[in-house]
């Protein structure tokens, strides 16, 4: 029986707030209050701690449904969105909020149930997965305090082990001893994947260009925060203005928000470490952080100080004893497809080792040629299902009467042309995973039958009246907006929030700059070797050329140049990359040579065209596909190897 829960709700209309009270008490949860405005929401939550608040968006009054979702946020209340209006702009708004579902107006009483069923499931896995990091990073602690090595060594182990659970691009360790600041600078900046360049006082030296007396001085003048504190956008620029240390790091490399973690050690009178993480994006860290940190003060002082108890001298060394200046660890694999450095990368990365380990559902989102595919290879490897099938079916490239078909199989003689029994991907699958690529296409009628096997946990092969028991992962992969495809009738909502219980969403290669150097040489080793041209370098009027392209077809885009840049290059080095153009023909900026485009280039072109006369529609009468003379699957596929997103029309 579905467990009762006490549920708020924020809804100004009273006729649909009597509806849904009238709902959720037949299905035997109870109604805490009915508020119709952010106030009313405010004065029931302080009289009763609901475990689920429905909130419609807009409201009476000045503050909205988004304004109240932040409070819920910040005081882990899971909250379910309620609106009528499926206006893009305003879904975009809301999802930053982070909600456990959204219902749009009209909704099916069954509409509403399953939403709260996955909004709980949502819930339990978070608080789940969070505790499972948590005592992995016990674990971690008690192993680093048994091995040998450097001080250094050892306190690098300790805060990488931190990434888990609190994600940085650099790391400073300050302690006190007595009351008074020790000479001795440590800290970590992250570099790649399991990769850190040691910052000393010679490191902060270098990238500052001051003299230790000034970095000391401003060390000196600077306060240190003796509880958890977060600093995001304008409080971080603030907090600089204050505290001259941690401006000059702001400034110098480009640090944007800050989460100080004191650990108060007993060894001394007066004495600690603390902890100051710093992140590259504005908004890193939030109050779940500061209540994190209470939790993790004990386990961090238990291995602190039994470092120091292991050698009492090594606190007070100095610089000088330092190891080298870059710290790796091993390689881990399942990363290997996957090329880059950048901070957004890498937090992509923490995220995958996150849940790659658990058997949660994972929707993998961004535009095309991103790097999808890479993605579900990464997890599928890290996963403990790794030595068991990893089956894949691309959902926009088959026709609809054959969905139900490649997914759930067929019995002999169920329709005509099945003359054998086929065993369809959820089988082939069994006990492993399966990767269901652009789901975004897949037809409203299958949406139901795929949500049925996945709640389930069962299939029915077409033509067969038998339940198959199946044990699949899934990984679903789109590069549609499915907010609103959902909005606008497209993709069940109940099928959206199963899918999507660990969203993960890859940056368009626009958005991560600092890695187009490294893949595109990537890239030249490896289509030097595929045509047996021995090119090896890129000129640096070249590579400016790729950082200055916006990049439509993200990755993919990116590789298909380089392997036309490598069969034009005269010379070991590219010279010119023949980026598209939109005017008809160009002259080479290395060569006196016309340059045409491609029949690719020209194909993009007339697609674009096409669907933006046709507003995007691929499919029905008047549609891009018609039009083309295309089969609407055909078309897609076409659309998906050319990098165009069909949402940008």
């Amino acid at each position: 029986m579905t467990k009762s829960l006490k549920i708020l709700i924020v809804e100004d209309q009273f006729v649909e707030a009597n509806h849904l009270r009238l709902m959720l008490k037949k299905a035997g949860h109870s109604v805490t209050g009915m508020a119709r405005s952010v106030a009313d929401a405010k004065y029931y939550i302080a009289q009763e701690r609901p475990e689920l608040v429905l909130l419609d968006i807009f409201l009476s009054g000045k503050e909205t449904g988004i304004d109240l979702a932040e409070i819920l946020k910040d005081d882990n209340i899971p909250f379910i969105y309620l609106s009528a209006n499926s206006n893009e702009q305003v879904l975009n708004k809301a999802k930053l909020t982070h909600p456990y579902g959204f219902l749009v107006k009209p909704f099916r009483e069954q509409d509403l149930l399953v939403t709260i069923e996955i909004a709980k499931y949502h819930q339990e896995h978070g608080i789940e997965s969070s505790i499972r990091r948590e005592l992995l990073f016990q674990k971690q602690l008690k192993a680093i305090v048994k091995k040998s090595g450097t001080w250094d060594d050892r306190v690098l182990n300790i805060v990488t082990s931190l990434q888990s659970l609190i994600s940085f691009d650099l790391v400073m360790a300050v302690f006190y001893v007595d009351s008074k600041l020790s000479n001795r600078v440590l800290g970590y900046a992250r570099t790649g994947l399991h990769e850190y360049q040691k910052i000393g006082i010679e490191e902060l030296q270098n990238i500052t260009a001051l003299k230790e007396s000034e970095i000391n001085d401003l060390r000196n003048r600077s306060q240190v925060e003796t509880v958890a504190t977060f600093y995001n956008n304008q409080d971080f620029i603030k907090i600089c203005d204050k505290t001259p240390i941690k401006k000059m790091i702001a400034n110098s490399m480009n640090m944007k928000s800050n989460l100080m973690l004191p650990v108060p050690l007993t060894l001394h009178e007066n004495g600690g470490l603390y902890l100051s993480f710093f992140s590259k994006q504005a908004d890193n860290y939030n109050k779940n952080h500061l209540t994190l940190c209470d939790r993790l003060q004990e386990p961090l002082i238990y291995a602190i100080e039994n470092l120091i108890n292991a050698d009492k001298k090594l606190v007070q060394k100095t610089n000088s004893a330092a190891n080298t200046n870059t710290a790796k660890n091993a390689k881990i694999s399942g990363f290997e497809s996957i090329v880059g450095k950048s901070p957004a990368l890498l937090k992509l990365f923490d995220h995958i080792l996150q849940v790659a380990p658990a058997d949660t559902t994972v929707l993998i989102t961004g535009e095309s040629g991103t790097g999808k595919e890479s993605i579900a290879n990464s997890i599928q490897q890290l996963s403990d299902r790794k030595n068991q099938p990893f089956v894949k079916i691309n959902c926009s490239a088959l026709p609809p009467s054959l969905i139900e078909s490649e997914l759930f199989g067929h019995e002999k003689g169920s329709f005509t042309g099945a003359t054998e029994k086929r065993i369809g991907k959820f089988e082939q699958a069994n006990n492993g995973t399966l990767f269901l690529d652009e789901i975004g296409d897949m037809p409203l009628e299958m949406q139901a039958k795929l949500l049925r096997a996945i709640q389930e946990k069962e299939i029915e092969r077409v033509g067969g009246n038998v339940p198959i028991k199946v044990n699949v992962r899934i990984i679903a992969a789109t590069n549609c907006n499915l907010e609103k495809e959902v909005a606008d009738g497209r993709f069940r909502l109940d099928l959206y929030y199963r899918l999507n219980v660990f969203p993960i969403q890859l940056p368009p290669l626009r958005e991560r700059k600092e890695d187009i150097g490294l893949l595109a040489r990537h890239f030249i080793a490896v289509y030097s070797v595929k045509t047996g041209k021995n090119v090896t370098e890129i000129a640096e009027n070249a590579l400016k050329s790729l950082l200055s392209y916006q990049w439509p077809g993200n990755i993919r885009e990116l590789e298909n140049l380089i392997e036309r840049s490598i069969l034009l290059a005269k010379t070991n080095t590219i010279e010119h990359i023949p980026l598209p153009a939109f005017d008809e023909i160009k002259i080479s900026n290395s060569a006196n040579e016309w340059y045409f485009k491609t029949i690719q280039e020209n194909e993009r072109e007339h697609i674009i065209n096409v669907l933006e006369k046709c507003n995007g529609r691929i499919r029905g009468a008047g549609g891009a596909s018609e039009i083309l003379g295309l089969p609407p699957t055909t078309l897609a596929s076409r659309m998906q190897k050319l990098g165009i997103k069909r949402s940008h029309f």
